[in-house]
């Protein structure tokens, strides 16, 4: 204590002349010296211009109730405790810290070159558990660090995160260090809970001394954030608090260099990798009013090898290497791009499904790694993206999730903690009262947001039920009881399709939809002894009210004989496309005309069912065989057997009913013109073709020709239906089955159309689609192949 003026004496307290108080950032008093002074009171005196030196006062860092005060910084004042007189000062404090088991750090020392004078030590908080460590449940604190004799604050000891993952690394500081004696590097927290030390080597010394100190100045970012695009550009700035000038003398022209060190110390970038430095001598001058600036050569975030650098955060190195100063500072790169680079094949994503309700489900992602120890950096807002594809590998419904979980995370996996669990989310497949996909089958693609990709899929059905079928309780079914009867089989046209009866005596039963002989089909012109069991009636029989049966075993089955009439004069042959038949043809109408002219007309005719037809009306009436054939049981039984037919196959062309049913074209073209005269059928000309149908209420000539159905069993070949099949046909004799959006490519048609087109196939039963792989593929059934192989129209294609 000094007196500037006159001699004075004054009153103190002899047991505690000066105490402390400390006070909080927001001046909240902590602690209070005085309430330790005992009251005692004597004189002093202090002669004119006398200095006087007390006792060090001091305080152990904790509150009055003994506690430790956690790290940070205080207002701290200095109070005589009779006169009017203090001093105050900020202290920045350190406080014993328990660093939880949890939590492990790591240091590396990383050098540019093995004998190189510059190292910059990286201290790594990594959480090892399966568990997330909540940091801000941790008291506050800085790191420590020691170089020989000299101390520095760090960074804070749990860095600026929240919270740790399982499995994540932490990079938390960082320390540049020009060294050229033999020293000892120390970090630790305060109360050594942690403590690391290591021995740094004597390196060469500086060929030059300066009063100087090095920073690092961003010329294009005004922080220290960048992105794809952004390139690092800096100026490496001496600047000196000393009075006059100093003369800095350069020999090398490699005068101010910079590289960079990635989060798990491996430097990813130097500036003097390639470069040749020569000789030079040079002098800069440098004072306190004119700092020295040095260019540096821009990066942009690219390694050695062209390969684009992770997100992550990245060490800037500069040093002045002739005089021995180095600074470092901290970057942050992000880039929400996967790295081209980066090698996924050790790593596997996956995920269990689980539903919550009928509305949303839940997803329990992880990600796990077989080999070696590696790192997966999410460098996307949102973690993983959820991809809804349907059944026509179309993208219905897309989104992103676990947003701002593990944004910027760093995750090491390694042969021991090999996998990663993320949060647990639920999925609503209802938002806003609305389905937020059709109802169908889908693949859910889950990508992970990360630098190193990887993928998963889980096959699912909205509703989750939509393939669920009810399931039979195998004790409550009940076989019916089968008997046997003996009868003949009556097809009967209806609206649904045919109807078969078996007449039994005075009685009839209808048949069944199903189908225990698979191979056996109900013939009208045998009688058989069945066994039979009662089954409900197919849709075609149910305007009937008899009772139903399904045939499960035939016992016996003989032809009826058939009364056989002469219709020899039916039995026209059909005409042919060959010239030597068509001359028949005008031998036998005895017309004399040219015989080419004669061929084109038969040519035209026969390919085009539209004259065809006419033309065999009038070949058969001229020979005067129409009129001539008197009503038979065959007849009617030939006219039932084609409404039959039709009822089943509406739409079918001529020549496919000549086909199918084994008719000659006078037979077939006789029996067609009485079913048009009692209107039960009626025809469309369809290009070349002429198509019949069964007149019904819903099947007439005022029907809308887009709503007419083309029956399945006799597509064009020319058609694109027809044109489906046959590829089909070839590809699966190759053991090929092409998906939807090569069959568009190849028959040069949008995948729309083509998908309209295997729809309608499959619902004929033609078409079969599975799943193979990851893509859905198309291949004939067994009827479509029978198909192929009988119809005269595929027979030479």
């Amino acid at each position: 204590m000094l007196n500037t003026g006159e001699a004075i004496t004054f009153d103190i307290n002899p047991s505690c002349m000066f105490v402390l108080n400390v006070y909080n950032a927001t001046g909240v008093l902590l602690v209070d010296g005085s309430d330790a002074c005992p009251d005692r009171t004597r004189g002093e005196d202090l002669a004119s211009g006398e200095t006087r030196v007390y006792d060090s006062v001091e305080w152990n860092m904790k509150d009055e109730q003994g506690m430790w005060l956690e790290s940070g910084t205080y207002i701290v004042e200095l109070l005589h405790t009779t006169l009017d007189l203090s001093y105050v000062t900020n202290a920045v404090i350190q406080t014993p810290v328990e660093v939880p088991t949890t939590l492990a750090y790591d240091v590396q020392l990383v050098q540019r070159t093995a004998n190189s004078p510059v190292s910059v030590a990286l201290v790594s908080l990594t959480n090892p558990t399966s568990e997330p460590v909540d940091l801000q449940a941790l008291p506050t604190c800085v790191l420590e660090w020691h170089v020989g004799e000299q101390a520095q604050l760090g960074s804070p000891c749990f860095g600026q995160t929240k919270s740790l993952m399982p499995g994540e690394v932490l990079l938390v500081d960082q320390v540049s260090i020009h060294n050229h004696e033999l020293t000892t590097l120390t970090v630790n927290t305060p109360g050594n809970t942690f403590t690391h030390t290591t021995e740094l080597q004597a390196a060469q010394a500086p060929l030059a001394n300066v009063d100087a100190s090095l920073t690092i100045e961003m010329t294009n970012n005004a922080e220290p954030l960048y992105s794809q695009g952004d390139a690092v550009a800096n100026e490496a700035v001496l600047t000196t608090a000393s009075v006059g000038e100093q003369t800095l003398h350069f020999t090398s022209s490699c005068k101010a260099e910079m590289w960079v060190i990635n989060d798990l110390g491996r430097i990813v970038y130097d500036s003097l990798a390639g470069k040749s430095c020569s000789d030079i001598d040079l002098e800069m001058s440098l004072s306190s009013e004119e700092p020295l600036a040095f260019t540096l050569a821009p990066w942009g975030f690219f390694e050695q090898d062209t390969c684009r650098v992770d997100s992550g955060v990245y060490t800037v190195v500069v040093e002045v290497p002739e005089f021995g100063l180095v600074t470092s500072q901290r970057i942050q790169y992000s880039d929400v791009q996967a790295n081209a680079c980066a090698d996924a094949s050790s790593l596997s994503l996956s995920t269990t499904m689980d539903w919550v309700d009928e509305d949303t489900f839940q997803l329990s992602p992880s990600l796990s790694m077989d080999g070696e120890a590696r790192y997966v950096r999410m460098n996307q807002p949102c973690t993983l993206e959820l991809d809804f594809v349907n059944d026509d590998e179309e993208s219905v419904h897309r989104f992103m999730t676990l947003c701002d979980a593990y944004d910027g995370r760093k995750v090491s996996l390694t042969p021991t903690a090999n996998t990663l669990q993320f949060n647990t989310f639920d999925v609503d497949m209802v938002q806003n009262g609305v389905d937020v996909l059709p109802e169908g089958m889908y693949s859910l693609n889950i990508r992970l947001l990360s630098s190193t990709p990887a993928t998963t899929t889980v096959e699912m059905a909205w509703p989750a039920d939509f393939t669920l079928e009810e399931p039979v309780n195998e004790q409550e079914t009940v076989m019916p009881e089968r008997f046997e009867i003996t009868g003949t089989w009556t097809p009967l046209g209806t609206e649904e399709g045919t109807c078969h009866v078996l007449n039994v005596g005075e009685t009839s039963y209808l048949l069944s939809n199903a189908r225990t002989l698979s191979s056996w089909q109900p013939l009208s012109t045998v009688e058989g002894i069945y066994e039979v069991q009662a089954a409900e009636p197919a849709p075609e029989c149910s305007v009937f009210s008899a009772p139903s049966v399904e045939v499960v075993n035939v016992v016996l089955e003989r032809s009826l004989e058939v009364e056989t009439v002469d219709e020899a004069p039916l039995q026209v042959e059909e005409l042919q496309e060959e010239n030597a038949q068509a001359t028949a043809v005008v031998s036998a109408v005895t017309v004399v005309v040219t015989a080419s002219l004669l061929s084109i007309l038969v040519m035209v005719t026969v390919t085009n069912e539209g004259l065809r037809l006419p033309a065999t009306m009038a070949g058969l009436w001229f020979l005067g065989l129409i009129g001539k054939t008197h009503e038979t049981t065959d007849g009617r039984y030939q006219r039932g057997r084609l409404m039959g037919y039709l009822t089943a196959n509406p739409g079918c062309h001529f020549r496919a009913l000549m086909s199918a049913l084994d008719m000659s074209n006078g037979q077939i073209t006789h029996h067609l013109r009485i079913l048009e005269s009692e209107e039960n059928v009626w025809r469309k000309n369809d290009g070349r073709l002429v198509r019949y149908y069964p007149l019904t209420n819903q099947l007439n000539p005022s029907t809308d020709p887009d709503d007419l159905p083309v029956p399945p069993l006799s597509p064009d070949p020319n058609s694109l239906q027809g044109k489906i099949l046959n590829l089909l046909d070839q590809d699966g004799d190759l053991g090929q089955f092409p998906t939807q959006a090569e069959l568009a490519k190849r028959l040069e048609k949008s995948q729309q159309l083509i998908s309209h087109h295997l729809r309608t196939l499959q619902k004929y039963g033609l078409v079969e689609r599975r799943k193979m792989g990851v893509k859905n593929r198309y291949k004939l059934t067994r009827e479509a192949v029978f198909l192929l192989e009988t119809s005269e129209d595929f027979a030479h294609r």
